[in-house]
């Protein structure tokens, strides 16, 4: 397979420029399983490892390798090690689970990135939740498409339709059935030769099995959901990248839980461009939008120009990436100092 099957293009091949002569080989990110990666070069899937020089230049979690990245590998059939990470050109990651605060890559070089919601009466659609996930998509650079799947399920369909286009602005929208076929030719017109999608959205809503009716085979598990509320189990536990029979790559992720954007502030500006748009008439520049005078998205939301339930997770979501840029700043301080406390430990040591 040609690189360029694979999605490579002139950026990566800038990236790769003079380090051809020094015996690295590129390939892309197949699969993460723990420690070990799956990778597919031109002359095959290989597995491979992190290369201790990798370890030591990497500045944290965010470096490693994720489903989609395009790497350069040393070695040979024996031992192949990952020795670099190019960059990336669209990234989707999130804020760390818990406490953490840093940043959880889970797939990385997407052109389109649908975003999966239910129909099947639970609590996988929520108006709120795609709209966090439009937040995610959007900073990470990929091109977001809204699917709402098991549309078989859904009795009032124009009602649902009329809900999510008060939130996906000129994202497209889609009903589709992993189930019965219906709405799958909309899916597969954005799924070109060398195009590669990724599924998100939380568990059950059928991110697995709208993947094995694209490739016409069950290579990805599905799960049962619970009846009292709809929610699905965690059938998806790793990134993993599928080839479709006409060339196109598609990436199921797991199911996600938290939902807390890693990205900065501004992007959010693309995901609710309604209160971005009415933001030029406020009074202040800054204004923050809660209690300023003047302020005119606080206006249009009193007159219920918008939506106020969308207003309240903008604010939410904002504060929250606020706090975390904040916490950004602080490790990034605390890292650089622990660095240089060791490099000056080393040269002590070395001169003693």
């Amino acid at each position: 397979m040609k690189l360029e099957d694979l999605g490579w293009n002139e950026s990566f091949s800038r990236q790769y420029g003079d380090l051809k002569n020094a015996g690295l080989i590129p390939g892309r990110v197949i699969y993460v399983s723990g420690p070990q990666y799956g990778i597919e070069t031109e002359a095959g899937r290989v597995d491979a490892n992190i290369s201790g020089h990798f370890q030591y230049t990497s500045s944290g979690r965010a470096d490693y390798p994720a489903a989609g990245d395009w790497v350069l590998l040393r070695g040979d059939s024996g031992a192949y090690m990952i020795d670099k990470v190019l960059e990336r050109e669209s990234v989707f990651s999130r804020k760390g689970s818990g406490k953490r605060c840093d940043e959880q890559v889970i797939a990385a070089n997407i052109d389109i990135m649908f975003i999966v919601a239910s129909l099947d009466g639970g609590r996988n659609f929520t108006l709120r939740g795609i709209e966090r996930y439009i937040v995610m998509v959007r900073d990470g650079g990929a091109e977001p498409v809204i699917l709402l799947n098991k549309c078989d399920l859904c009795a009032d369909r124009d009602n649902v339709m009329e809900q999510v286009h008060t939130v996906s602005g000129d994202i497209p929208v889609f009903m589709v059935s992993a189930l019965t076929g219906e709405g799958m030719e909309h899916v597969t017109g954005f799924l070109a030769h060398a195009v590669t999608a990724a599924f998100t959205g939380p568990s059950g809503a059928g991110k697995s099995a709208l993947i094995n009716s694209l490739i016409g085979t069950s290579v990805e598990k599905t799960g049962s959901i619970r009846e009292d509320d709809k929610r699905g189990r965690h059938t998806t536990t790793h990134r993993e990248l599928f080839f479709l029979s006409w060339g196109a790559m598609v990436i199921d992720t797991p199911g996600l839980r938290e939902l807390s954007p890693y990205g900065d502030v501004e992007s959010l500006d693309l995901a609710f461009a309604d209160i971005a748009e009415a933001s030029s008439g406020c009074r202040f520049s800054d204004c923050s939008h809660t209690d300023e005078p003047g302020c005119e998205v606080i206006r249009l939301v009193n007159e219920g120009e918008i939506d106020s339930a969308r207003y309240r997770n903008y604010i939410s979501i904002r504060g929250e990436m606020e706090f975390l840029n904040s916490r950004k700043d602080v490790n990034a301080r605390l890292e650089k100092k622990a660095k240089e406390k060791t490099i000056s430990k080393l040269i002590k040591d070395y001169y003693k």
